[in-house]
């Protein structure tokens, strides 16, 4: 691995993983077209070492949330887990209600493993995304929060988050809109989308980082790329929060929507000229 791809990688997870894109479809894009033969297997122990940057990008540009969380978490059980009309302590019930429909996601590992080297998949993928933000635009602008949120809307968010492990939807752009379309605030979206993401993928990191350390061995990647790819992935999503933060409260995803739509139909049109030519 080269410090430049190291540095495109780090950057197209970074950027992608907060802006509604898909990180995980692009990654794949990346690594298939630019990245080597198999791609998967070379860098699955990098790919984790980058979500490790964005996932401290979260909890830098979230920390006054996840400090009142934490604090307000040890208060819920020392009162017996009495919520006592406190939005944290909403909050935390919310962000648990939300890991529920990942469970079922467990079931599937294998076949949606299989789809991380299907780029034609990615591309239509990437194409529903396109939707999903143009659809957003017709949300009703409501004002729920923590405060007044049902536990309903943690559920159905939470299976929005369950689909976006396809690689080509993207986690945060479904997740977002899918808290618009339950009347949340444009900046209760927002946090609730990011700080409801820590424990999804921390846990999935955890469950990767055995099989990618066991494959790290036979790949040579010198250490400082690993190093590289993950500062480069922790700034570029602080400056892909500030972004995404700005386009849903200005609620225009315009420029998503085409982009998603371009790289979809040249995915779809690359894979179909690379299947062509090895026919």
């Amino acid at each position: 691995m080269t410090a430049g791809l190291a540095i495109l990688l780090g950057l197209v997870q970074g950027l992608t993983e907060f802006l509604p894109v898909s990180s995980s479809g692009h990654l794949v894009l990346v690594q298939t077209f630019f990245g080597g033969s198999n791609p998967e297997a070379d860098y699955m122990l990098f790919d984790v070492l980058l979500h490790f940057g964005t996932l401290l990008s979260v909890f830098i540009a979230f920390w006054g949330d996840i400090r009142e969380l934490l604090i307000e978490f040890f208060g819920w059980v020392r009162d017996g887990f009495r919520l006592e009309n406190r939005p944290y302590r909403r909050f935390i019930v919310m962000v648990l209600i939300t890991i529920v429909p990942m469970f079922p996601v467990l079931l599937l590992k294998d076949k949606l493993d299989a789809l991380f080297s299907n780029t034609l998949f990615v591309g239509c993928a990437l194409l529903v995304t396109a939707v999903v933000l143009l659809l957003s635009e017709r949300a009703p602008r409501l004002r729920k929060d923590a405060a007044n949120a049902t536990w309903l809307d943690a559920f159905l968010i939470g299976c929005a988050q369950a689909v976006a492990v396809v690689p080509g939807i993207s986690r945060s752009g479904s997740t977002i809109c899918a808290g618009l379309f339950r009347g949340f605030s444009r900046d209760f979206a927002v946090r609730f989308a990011f700080i409801m993401s820590l424990p999804v993928v921390f846990g999935a990191n955890l469950l990767e980082v055995g099989d990618a350390l066991a494959q790290a061995e036979s790949t040579g990647i010198p250490i400082p790329m690993y190093l590289l790819g993950v500062v480069v992935s922790l700034v570029s999503g602080l400056l892909a929060i500030r972004m995404i933060r700005f386009v849903t409260n200005k609620g225009h995803f315009r420029p998503f929507v085409v982009y998603c739509s371009l790289v979809g139909i040249l995915s779809i049109a690359a894979s179909i000229i690379v299947r062509f030519k090895a026919a």
